[in-house]
Parts: structure tokens; sequence; C-alpha cells
């Protein structure tokens, strides 16, 4: 068994050096979202219902895409690990070539999406409108995946903070598109919620090009030749990324999906129901940004242990990151259930729909920890390239136990929303003592 000497401060401080530039480039992302809806407000019901309904429609067609390519972080880390700096070049031009059909494959999705909105029971007079926001943003779609390639590379070295800078600077820059296209300003037509579309498309690909040109010519990068002819796709090569990469675009799929399947079924219970529980669900998605953004630095730093074949040090980094989302989790949910009613009120001054969402808050609270434990396995997994065990993990938690219990709680024994809740609660907490289980096995078993 391996022995050696593990100083938590500075470890700690290696995460998050590369954790928090992470958290802060992706709560900036989420502001994006949070402008459209805002500006959309003034315009009218019908642009806040094409954009709400829209971009989750798109999202959730990235997220697929950006589950397949999370597969380069670690491969990449590992190569770093072992100073194996031809692999590094060449998994950076196959991750392109990957994210071109990956790219290309998420355009189709959402197009699909789109067309079959009329059987999935979307109103008909919001179909238009949503079809014309897909078809101002979807156009992105491939560079919002190619956009994966630098930004691995980057996390790889460890160097997150060009994309903190860069989604500083789009952030605003979102702004007034939105403000040109969607109200008609400075000759430009009116577009409405297409107009917000477009410019989440552009700032995308503008995000796409700037990193891109960073990556190129940063001095730091230049032993790696990067500018070197385009090499010609290695399919057993794109072939390996792509395995490792589907099992996390499952696993993501399975958690989000469990989120969205519920909040459908909150609308049997009423618009109050409904609303306290988007309110809910926006709060703990924040907060989740923070163990999301350490579990990313997680899998950098457990992948650079392993590609230096230092076992004793991937399991202590894993145990370390999973503390630190554990705990960070626990005091977010210890402010959520003391707090609850006056992070609710900030979204409404409803007084039956803050009260419904601060009931919800409670719920979240309660899982804020189990979700902080269960993305820190994941993240430390991620960086051994342990991928499939965890998909079929997740997918008992969320669609085997979270869900039916929720399911079971909140319609067919009277919980209501309640009810829901607690299957997600469940859900989270299952999810946690086996990804906490797998890793602790496969990090005790890798020492042997």
């Amino acid at each position: 068994m391996q022995t050696s000497t593990f100083f938590w401060r500075p470890e700690l401080k290696k995460i998050m050096v590369i954790a928090l530039p992470i958290i802060v480039a992706q709560l900036v992302q989420v502001g994006m979202g949070v402008i459209d809806t805002v500006m959309a407000g003034r315009i009218g019901s019908l642009a806040l219902a094409a954009i709400a309904l829209g971009s989750g429609i798109w999202m959730f067609a990235m997220l697929v895409g950006i589950g397949i390519m999370l597969a380069l972080p670690p491969t990449i880390s590992q190569h770093i690990g072992a100073e194996n700096h031809p692999l590094i070049r060449e998994e950076l031009r196959q991750g392109i070539w990957l994210a071109l059909l990956v790219g290309g494959f998420v355009l189709l999705l959402t197009a699909l999406i789109a067309l079959c909105m009329p059987l999935l029971g979307v109103e008909a007079e919001i179909i238009p409108e949503v079809r014309r926001y897909l078809f101002w943003v979807s156009w992105s779609l491939p560079f919002s995946i190619l956009y994966m390639v630098p930004r691995a590379f980057n996390e790889s070295f460890s160097n997150t903070m060009p994309m903190l800078w860069i989604w500083l600077f789009l952030l605003p820059l979102n702004a007034l598109g939105n403000y040109l296209f969607m109200f008609g300003h400075g000759g430009f037509p009116e577009m409405g919620a297409a107009g917000a579309g477009l410019a989440s498309g552009i700032s995308q690909t503008l995000g796409l090009m700037l990193l891109s040109v960073y990556t190129l010519s940063a001095k730091r990068y230049q032993p790696y030749d990067l500018a070197r002819r385009m090499t010609l796709p290695d399919w057993a090569h794109i072939k390996q990324l792509f395995l490792l990469g589907l099992p996390i675009c499952v696993s993501l799929a399975m958690e989000s999906g469990m989120f969205t399947v519920s909040t459908l079924l909150m609308g049997r219970f009423g618009v109050e129901i409904v609303a306290g529980h988007q309110i809910a669900l926006n709060i703990a998605s924040l907060t989740f940004m923070v163990p999301l953004g350490i579990a990313q630095a997680l899998t950098v730093q457990v992948g650079h242990s392993i590609g230096r074949r230092d076992r004793l040090q991937a399991r202590q980094r894993g145990q370390l990151g999973i503390m630190v989302c554990g705990g960070f989790m626990l005091c977010s949910g210890l402010s959520l259930w003391l707090f609850a009613e006056f992070f609710a009120g900030l979204y409404t001054p409803d007084q039956q729909i803050v009260a419904v969402a601060a009931h919800f808050m409670l719920f979240a609270a309660l899982f804020q920890f189990f979700d902080g434990l269960q993305i820190g396995a994941s993240g430390a997994l991620r960086g051994y390239k342990d991928t499939r065990i965890p998909m079929y993990l997740t997918t008992i938690s969320y669609w085997v136990i979270g869900l039916p219990l929720g399911i079971g709680l909140g319609i067919y024994l009277g919980w209501g929303g309640s009810g829901l809740w607690f299957g997600l609660v469940c859900g989270l907490f299952v999810a946690a003592i086996l990804l906490g289980w797998r890793f602790d096995r496969l990090s005790r078993a890798s020492l042997m």
C-alpha cells in the first residue's frame, strides 16, 4: 500500500483556485437566463413562456452534448500528470472532431423536440413563439459544444481564470443584445423572445472564439504546439472518448430528468404550487453551482494524481473534495432552513406563493448536504475515468427510488407537492450513499 504525506490546506487551496473561477462563471451564465426572463417580462406573458420553454429545450440539448464532452477533462488531466505532451495535443484535436459530431446530433435533437411539441401537450398559442426562439438560438449549439474543447484543456491545466473573464465580458454583451434584438432598438427589427435567442447564440459563439484565440496564443501552452496542422479523425480514439462521456451524459440526464418530471407533475396541484416549487428549485440550483464547480476541479486534481500514479494522493484529494462539497451544502441547507421565507420573498410579494416556496425550501434544505456529497463523489470518480458504474447507480437512485417514491407519496397517497419533494430528498440521499461507496471501494482497491 502506498504511503505519502498529505497536507490538506495546500491541497484545499489548489482545489479552490481551480473551482472559484468556474463557480463564478457558472453563476454568470445563470445570470444571463435571469436577465432574459426579466427583460421578457416587459414584453408579455407569451414572450416569458416562449423563453422559459425554449431555453429549457435548448439547455437540455446542450446538456446532452456537454455530458459527452466531459470525457475530456479527466483524460487530459491524466496525460498532464504523466507528462505525455503528444497525447495532450492529440486529445485536443480528436476532441474537436468529437465536438463537431456531437454538435450536429444535438442540433437535430433540438429540431426533433421542436417538432414534437404538439404531441407533448404544449399549448398551440405558445408553439410558434417557442419555435422562433429555437430557430434563432439553436444554430449556436455546435459552437457551444466546441467551446467545451478549449474549456476542458484549460481546466485540465488548472487555468480557469480565462473562462471567468470571458463570461464577465459576455454578460453585459448579452444584455445589450437583448435590448437591441428583443425591443428593436438601434435599427434592428423587434424580435421579441426570438431576440433573446439570437443574443444568447451570439454570446455562446463569441465565448468559443475568445477562448480558442487565448488557448492557441497563450505562452504557457507553446510547448504543446497546439497550432500545428489538424490531424484526421482517429475513429478508435473518438469512440474511446465517446464511450467515456456517454455515461456522464446519461447520469446528468437522469438527475435533471428527475427534477424536470417532478416540475411537470407539480402542475396537477395548482398555479401557486408550481410557482412555489419553481422558486425553491431555483434557489437550490443557485447553491448547487458551488459544489458543481468544486467537483469539476476535483476531476482535474484527481486526474493529475492518477496520471502520476500516485493513487494514495488521488484518494486523499477525492476525500477532501467530497468533504468540502458536503460541508458547504450543509451550511447552505442550514441557511435555507432558517431563512426560507426571506429568500422566497425576494422573488415575489405574493404571500401565498411565498408560504408554499418556504415550505418546499425546507425539503431543499434537507437534500443540500446529500446533493453536495453526490456531486463531489461524481467529480472524484470522473478523475479515475470511472463513469459507467456511477451511471447505473444514479439511474437507480433517481428513477428507481426517488421519482417513483415521490409519485407514490405525492399523487397516490395524497401528499401533494410535499410527497414529490420527499422523493427528491430520498433520491439524492441514495445517490450520495451509493456514489460515496463506489468512490471508497474504487480508491481503496487502487492502493492494493
